[in-house]
């Protein structure tokens, strides 16, 4: 099986056979979020805009630079939701990668994240029948579901949990699962219980698909926020059945794990969506610096660290496209 999986520098193919992880897409941001439909993949990153491959055209499509550090993404009907982090909101885009809507739930215009950290830090989102499900990291504060409305998006619930830092959301067999971040854990809203462990310290879990037979789940450490496009990151794969761990993979130099997509297979966390490995060709372009310096941090582990100059010419090379598409739109402003 084959899995998508997106991490700040990169998005990595892995399959699960071989354990073979390999650089799929780089140049573009700090990625996260990963949705589709009839074969067009959208991506969401900190450039500040989503990206759209594939479908009828093989030239690449992107949204206004709109969006500040948007997290998980889920392509609903003929709206994408993006969880609009930055910005404390969920922004809603037409399918032709037009903004229709922001959201704003309460007061909060800015989610500080280095500061006053007042904001949810709304990071996951997904829809199951006449419900839309958001999660709300909420910093030190205990983790919230925000259940919405469809289509009107209005809230009708909010749950406080008892997890923290909370990411992810699927609604299957033990109930409402969101993955306990902040203690390595799943986590089942309704009953309040720890439904499945890592059993390790130190270790975040963050990243969630599931199939008809396996769990997967993002492992990534405990790091500074500068440190995250270095670290080890990892996965985690599940028994359905048993909620046993039957396989933990580890992926040096790989940075953290922020989302996890299956791979010609009906995925529970993403509206059953199935991304086909035929659509993965509109999407696969990656800088040979950005991969060589991934090369090198799998192979010494002292530059898994925010190393100078080492990762400032990382992120120079990664953000190259996003100022050239920025310069491209004043450019055609004025």
């Amino acid at each position: 099986m084959y899995l998508l999986i997106s991490t700040p520098l990169h998005i990595f193919l892995f399959d699960t056979e071989t354990g073979k992880l390999s650089p799929w897409r780089t140049g573009d941001g700090y990625y996260f979020g990963v949705t589709q439909k009839h074969g067009t993949v959208v991506l969401s990153h900190s450039g500040g805009h989503l990206g759209f491959f594939g479908g009828n055209s093989n030239i690449p499509r992107f949204t206004i630079n709109h969006l500040i550090q948007p997290h998980q993404i889920e392509w609903v009907e003929d709206k994408i939701l993006v969880t609009n982090t930055g910005k404390n909101c969920l922004s809603v885009f037409d399918e032709s990668g037009n903004l229709w809507r922001d959201i704003y739930f309460n007061e909060i215009r800015w989610d500080d994240k280095d500061k006053g950290r007042l904001g949810n830090h709304f990071n996951s989102i997904h829809r199951k029948d006449d419900r839309v499900y958001m999660v709300s990291h909420n910093y030190s504060r205990p983790s919230e579901l925000w259940i919405l409305t469809w289509p009107e998006l209005e809230v009708a619930e909010t749950i406080v949990t008892e997890a923290a830092w909370a990411h992810n959301i699927w609604l299957g067999s033990p109930g409402k699962v969101i993955c306990n971040s902040k203690f390595g854990s799943l986590y089942e809203v309704d009953s309040c219980e720890t439904i499945w462990d890592s059993g390790e310290e130190n270790v975040m879990t963050r990243g969630l698909a599931v199939s008809d037979e396996y769990i997967f789940v993002g492992r990534s450490m405990y790091n500074e926020r500068k440190t995250r496009s270095w670290k080890t990151g990892g996965l985690w794969i599940i028994d359905r059945k048993t909620l046993k761990t039957l396989e933990t993979f580890t992926f040096p130099g790989s940075g953290d794990i922020q989302e996890i997509r299956l791979i010609d297979t009906p995925d529970e966390c993403h509206n059953e969506q199935i991304i086909s490995r035929k659509t993965l060709d509109y999407i696969n372009k990656t800088s040979s610096f950005i991969n060589w310096a991934y090369r090198l941090r799998k192979s010494h582990p002292s530059l898994q660290d925010d190393v100078f100059p080492f990762s400032q010419s990382v992120r120079f090379f990664q953000m190259i496209p996003r100022w050239k598409k920025l310069w491209s739109e004043k450019s055609n402003t004025i």
